[in-house]
Order: C-alpha cells, then sequence, then structure tokens
C-alpha cells in the first residue's frame, strides 16, 4: 500500500504560523505482537494534538474516514502505556514509520505506523519544531536552540540509528522545511529568510530573502517552492504590527523570491498547505480559510471557508476533504471537516489543541 501523509502544526502559542507539506510513501505491516492492540488501517486520520504547555498531555487521536468517527483519542498512550511527552509540535511519516517532534519535551519520539507502539527516541534535542525524511537513511529537524539567540539549527539525523550526526547553523527560530531535489528550505520565523541547504553535502548554499516572519512551505507540481509570511509584530508591551502578512515564491535554483502581500494588515495569515495534486494552496487569514491556485495572479480577497479561526489545518490529498482545528485547550477541543467547495461535513471531538492532520 502507499499512504499519503501530510504534516502540520502551529508553532505552539509562542509564534505565529502553521504548515503542512504532503509526500507519497511506502509502508511496511508491524510485526510486533501486543495483545489487545488491533493494526492501524490505512484511510485514517491522525490528529496531532498539542497539548497544554508544562502538563505532558500531549497526544496523537486517529479519525475513521470509513467510519466517519475517532476510534481512538489517545493512540500514543492506548499503544505504549505512558504519555507522550509535553507539546506535540507535529508529526510527519517516512514508509511505515511516524516521527512525532514534542517541542517542550526537547525530543523526536519514533513510532510504528501498523500499531503505533513506539521504536525509538531521539532525545537531547533544543527546541524541535519540524521533521522531514528525504530517504529512509536520512531525516532533518529544525530546532529554536534559544528564543534569545540570533540563530537557530537543523540537526541531520541518521534514520537507521536515530542519531543526530551533524547540525547545521540557519536563521532564527527555524520552522517548517521543504525539498524539492537536492535541496532543503528552511524558514526562518524569527527574521524574513529562507535558508537553502544542499542535502547532498549538508553545507549551506545561501538565504532567500522572503516577507518577515515566514512560518509555513508547500512545494507546487513544478517544484516551486511557496513560502507563507506571517508578517512582523513587536510587543511593546501592546501589539504594533510594522509589516503586513504575504506570501513568497521561490524558483528551485534560485536564490531569490517573488513576494505579495495580503490585503490587510489586520490578521497574521499561516497553516499553509497544498492539495493532492500539489496545484491548489490553502491557508488561514482573517478569521477564514483561503485557496489560491498555484498559477493566478493575484491573492484571494473572499475566503472558501468563513468559519475560523482554526489552529490547524489540512487537505486530505485523496478527496480534498478540508480539516480544521479549532483549539481552546480544554479536553474536548474539536476539528471540523469541509468539502472541497467550503460546505460543512461534520464535525468530531479529539484533545487538547489540534494543531496538524496527517492522512494515511
Amino acid at each position: 500500500m502507499k499512504p499519503f501523509f501530510a504534516f502540520a502544526s502551529l508553532p505552539g502559542r509562542l509564534l505565529l504560523g502553521s504548515a503542512a507539506a504532503l509526500t507519497l510513501l511506502a509502508c511496511d505491516p508491524d510485526k510486533d505482537p501486543t495483545p489487545g492492540l488491533q493494526p492501524i488501517v490505512t484511510n485514517s486520520v491522525f490528529v496531532v494534538n498539542e497539548g497544554n504547555f508544562t502538563r505532558s498531555n500531549a497526544e496523537i487521536s486517529l479519525f475513521s474516514k470509513a467510519n466517519r468517527a475517532v476510534t481512538n483519542k489517545a493512540l500514543y498512550s492506548s499503544a505504549n502505556g505512558e504519555p507522550l511527552g509535553d507539546v506535540a509540535q507535529s508529526m510527519a511519516v517516512r514508509d511505515s514509520l511516524g516521527y512525532i517532534v514534542l517541542n517542550n519535551s526537547n525530543k523526536l519520539v519514533v513510532v510504528s505506523m501498523a500499531k503505533f507502539k513506539s521504536k525509538a527516541t531521539i532525545s537531547n534535542l533544543k527546541l524541535p519544531r519540524y521533521f522531514v525524511a528525504i530517504s529512509s537513511d536520512k531525516g532533518y529537524v529544525t530546532e529554536t536552540v534559544s528564543y534569545s539567540t540570533s540563530s537557530g539549527q537543523v540537526s541531520v539525523i541518521d534514520l537507521k540509528t536515530n542519531k543526530v550526526t551533524r547540525s547545521i547553523t540557519v536563521g532564527k527560530q527555524p520552522e517548517q522545511l521543504a525539498v524539492v531535489g537536492s535541496r532543503l528550505y528552511v524558514t526562518n520565523n524569527g527574521d524574513n529568510t529562507v535558508t537553502v541547504i544542499n542535502t547532498t553535502t549538508d553545507v549551506v548554499e545561501g538565504t532567500i530573502t522572503v516577507g518577515d516572519g515566514p512560518n509555513s512551505v508547500v512545494a507546487d507540481r513544478n517544484g516551486r517552492v511557496w513560502v507563507l509570511n506571517s508578517g512582523k509584530i513587536v510587543y511593546n508591551p501592546n501589539p504594533t504590527r510594522l509589516s503586513k502578512g504575504s506570501l513568497s515564491q521561490i524558483i528551485p535554483g534560485q536564490l531569490t523570491a517573488t513576494t505579495r502581500e495580503m490585503p490587510s494588515d489586520q490578521s497574521s495569515p499561516g497553516n499553509l498547505t497544498i492539495n493532492g495534486s500539489l496545484d491548489q494552496l490553502y491557508y488561514t487569514y482573517l478569521g477564514g480559510v483561503y485557496t489560491l491556485g498555484i498559477n493566478e495572479p493575484a491573492l484571494p480577497t473572499t475566503p472558501l471557508i468563513k468559519r475560523g479561526s482554526f489552529y490547524g489545518l489540512g487537505v486530505d490529498p485523496q478527496d480534498g476533504t478540508i480539516y480544521g482545528g479549532l483549539a481552546s485547550f480544554s479536553s474536548a477541543d474539536k476539528v471540523i471537516r469541509f468539502k472541497n467547495t467550503g460546505a460543512a461535513i461534520d464535525s468530531f471531538t479529539v484533545l487538547a489543541g489540534p494543531n496538524g492532520f496527517v492522512f494515511y
């Protein structure tokens, strides 16, 4: 079987923005004997529940598309008999394994996708944010390191040994990543840049200037890289916006970007994601969900979905269903599903802070 996956997450409640990325991977069955634990079927959606800061109540909920119901609200603890950790920032999948980034626990937890059993833990990371695997052997994770420093880092992970092999200095507060060919694009949310890393040599090829506060990134069917920027806000002590949000486009192989400003300065855009055909962008803005074709010349002014504001956003690559997470950070937060026309389908209850979705 060949599952699609997507990973998305807001960068906690300390930073603005979110993102989603999409790829196509193969999967193998997990052979671990686990009495009483049923194998996870495909056509499922994994909801990343961030949890409450310092409470170590992050979780993954399992939603069955066939049953249109949540089959397990607390999948990780059910499978492993222990809590997942503090602040589930994001989740990604490679082959038969899932990789869950725990920001405040400073770790990356590796699970089997067949039964969600823990396989390994990569510890001693420095405020990790997002993970991407470029092969079965190699992955990358962004790390804030410290909110008071002028640079963050991307650590290279050997996926066979689950060890960090090296760390690469990038811009301030690195967030989402996208891979196009042999290049890794890293959004630096604390400034206005994207760092480009050669994945063959793990050397920085250059830095691209985009809009202020890049928070999420996707690649389209033509290999172009799209970066959503939240704009710059300072607090002194009241918030003052210094620049609008924007959307930047990067042509692979170039170290420049073209940037379009959002029409209003009353909102910070976030949660950039893309559909299964890789030709339609989606993002949250002004309390709604907006969509943009990759060849459309102007940014939209009317939302596809007026209901918001969503903390997490995902688009099913198979059928285009839109998932929006509403976060009150209670144990009964909700996810609402919509058709790709914007019409509401239904809703279901998960745990605290649904910030991302994995389609498997």
